[in-house]
């Protein structure tokens, strides 16, 4: 149990020193979101309600989108350079190796985007209230978006210009969550309990963070057999 704990501190420790190294992506992303979010509503008749009506649909699309382009590269650097076969050779836990990989990835992003919520909300005239329960449910929702998308660029390693392939894997995946975490952010309008919608997005989250990474360790083994 101690050395499967220590391999994971490791593995995590690796991964956000390489992300810390290639902070482009996550600049790339960002300016993404930003763009998205401040660009989109220009196109619409500027009154406050329709804003904050479409303002948690488009946080989340805005974000699922923001996902997929940073972790489009998530394991083709690893796949050139050889790091992958080198976990199937190791005999470490490869679900484990993954795990942490995909959970560094998260944690990484997670915080600009909890950082930019403030200024969401003031674009769309979210309440103090909405904008906490916006980001409690951009906490609770966006560890299974980032497995799913991990598992979407785990088909497409060794692949060049996947994008279109890993859209089309993810969206049907990934409607449940973009469904809850959108309601979530309607009902906190509604001046209703948000406690059951964070509840779902949590148990969502557990599943995809359970699962998915041996799903994924399953299609890089694949994805190496000659």
């Amino acid at each position: 149990m101690s050395s499967s704990i220590s391999l994971f501190a490791k593995q995590c420790t690796r991964e956000l020193l390489i992300q810390v190294r290639q902070i482009r992506f996550l600049v790339n992303s960002c300016l993404f979101f930003i763009i998205f979010l401040f660009m989109f509503p220009l196109t619409i008749k500027p009154e406050i309600m329709l804003l904050r009506n479409i303002a948690p649909g488009l946080v989340w699309m805005a974000i699922l989108f923001s996902l997929l382009l940073s972790t489009e590269r998530l394991f083709q650097q690893d796949y050139e350079h050889g790091v992958l076969e080198q976990w199937l050779v190791s005999g470490q836990s490869l679900p484990l190796l993954v795990g942490a990989k995909v959970i560094a990835h998260w944690l990484f992003n997670l915080l600009p985007i909890l950082v930019l919520c403030p200024l969401v909300s003031l674009f769309f005239s979210l309440s103090v209230w909405e904008t906490v329960v916006l980001a409690l449910a951009i906490i609770c929702g966006t560890p299974s978006l980032l497995f799913l998308c991990a598992l979407a660029a785990a088909f497409g390693v060794g692949i060049n210009q996947k994008g279109l392939l890993m859209a089309l894997i993810l969206l049907p995946l990934t409607l449940p969550v973009l469904i809850f975490g959108s309601g979530t952010v309607h009902i906190a309008m509604q001046g209703l309990p948000v406690s059951a919608y964070l509840a779902l997005l949590s148990a969502i989250s557990v599943v995809a963070v359970g699962f998915l990474p041996y799903a994924i360790a399953g299609i890089i083994r694949i994805s190496h057999v000659e």
